[in-house]
């Protein structure tokens, strides 16, 4: 992981970066994540998330795109697509439709696996029976009109979870129209030679209840994974390009999330360009963290959002549940209320009442942090409000001290060193352009 810091104002940029990159559970503490694009070029690119696309580290792909500049400056944003642009013409020369599709097969089998665990659970006999006999063998000692009724409880384990896909934002609007090519071509290969969706599926679901309704289900909700923020290739890699446009006064960042790629189309998620914003009297300031940033938060807000309303989620627990709905739960879920244990019950005022009670205390808890954000507002315009005043020094050694303070938090809290090494800064001015910050 990575913690790293953008402050600016009318003077310039300072940036901060930590080195620390981390490998399963080895961290390495000299990564160099800030690149300066050459000159006469007033742009840094900050990389965090993954170190490699395909196989091949995104900083030597940073590098060799930075050759390719000329003379001429651009804004900001066409830094940026620019980078995507030659990125996704030369992913032919270290990666290939064989690995983007192992990519998509690895995603699509663990679907299935997931889709599988869900439908094991609605298994009549019960985990004892299932592990005795198998899978297999519990449906061998089914009526057929219980094979019907398990093969409709698939098909809702499948339905929940394509509802669940659907409610991911489409992060990337170019990718879902290309679902479909991408079946296409991966049904029609060689199955001697290659995996198929349909081969995945028949792998996967080897033994359970199916259908040609079913096997429908399923490709549909392949076609719906392609696009959205559940990604089928499994890459996230920020980059984060800082600095002055060719006719900007004031700095701007501009962020990109890269999540793979798709024929020849690098599939990401754009942010749009954030300029400097005029604080008071009208002085100019800017910040931007990528990644790991708690500590820093807590110090510019005040607070700790996150941790105040799990907070408020341990003490209210969970919704009470009438009895009803307990045996709902637990039972058949066509159960009726009037034949449901002890239905009297379900209309007991004081299970109803608890019910209020919680929703009260709930809305409560969502005013408090409501509330506690709103005063944190004020710590966050004070805190620009200082920036927009600093000098470039003073601004350097703020950003330097925040990713220090970030990795400190970290070592505290006896957290993994996923923040850590030396802290790399540079600066950025309209003047000298991109300059390294060495410590003193």
């Amino acid at each position: 992981m990575t913690s790293q810091l953008i402050l600016g104002n009318g003077h310039g940029l300072a940036i901060a970066s930590d080195s620390a990159a981390t490998y399963g559970t080895r961290t390495y503490e000299d990564a160099q994540k800030i690149r300066g694009l050459k000159h006469p070029h007033r742009v840094a690119v900050l990389q965090s998330g993954e170190v490699d696309l395909f196989g091949m580290p995104v900083s030597v792909l940073l590098e060799e795109w930075n050759k390719t500049l000329g003379d001429d400056r651009m804004p900001l944003e066409a830094y940026r697509d620019t980078f995507l642009s030659w990125l996704g013409h030369n992913l032919s020369k270290w990666t290939g439709e064989v690995e983007m599709d192992r990519q998509v097969g690895d995603a699509l089998e663990a679907e299935l696996r997931q889709i599988r665990a869900g439908e094991i659970e609605v298994l009549r006999g019960g985990v004892e029976e299932v592990l005795e006999k198998g899978v297999e063998g519990v449906l061998a000692d089914l009526p057929s009109v219980w094979v019907e009724e398990h093969q409709d409880a698939v098909l809702r384990v499948i339905k929940e979870r394509s509802e669940w896909v659907h409610s991911r934002d489409v992060y990337d609007p170019a990718l879902p129209p290309m679902a479909d090519g991408l079946f296409s071509r991966l049904e029609s290969r060689n199955q001697e030679d290659s995996w198929t969706p349909q081969s995945l599926i028949d792998s996967c679901f080897e033994g359970l209840p199916r259908s040609e309704q079913i096997d429908r289900a399923l490709h549909e909700h392949f076609r719906l994974m392609v696009g959205r923020s559940y990604w089928i290739t499994g890459h996230q890699i920020t980059l984060t390009f800082a600095g002055y446009g060719s006719d900007d006064l004031i700095p701007t960042v501009a962020s990109v999330i890269i999540r793979g790629a798709m024929e020849n189309h690098i599939a990401r998620s754009d942010e749009e360009a954030a300029p400097a914003r005029k604080v008071a009297d009208g002085r100019f300031a800017l910040w931007k963290s990528v990644a790991q940033d708690q500590t820093i938060r807590l110090i510019i807000y005040g607070h700790n959002r996150d941790l105040m309303a799990h907070g408020i989620d341990l003490e209210l627990g969970p919704v009470p549940v009438l009895p009803v709905d307990e045996a709902e739960a637990k039972g058949n879920p066509g159960v009726a209320v009037e034949a449901a244990p002890y239905a009297d019950l379900a209309e007991d005022t004081t299970d109803r009442d608890a019910i209020e009670q919680w929703t009260e205390l709930r809305q409560l808890g969502e005013k408090f942090v409501e509330r506690a954000d709103a005063l944190s507002h004020r710590n966050y315009w004070k805190f620009m409000d200082t920036i927009a005043r600093l000098e470039m020094k003073s601004l350097t050694d703020t950003t330097r001290s925040l990713i220090a303070v970030e990795a400190l938090g970290k070592d505290l809290r006896g957290d993994q060193p996923t923040v850590g090494g030396d802290i790399d800064v540079a600066t950025i001015t309209l003047r000298d352009g991109f300059t390294w910050v060495r410590p003193q």
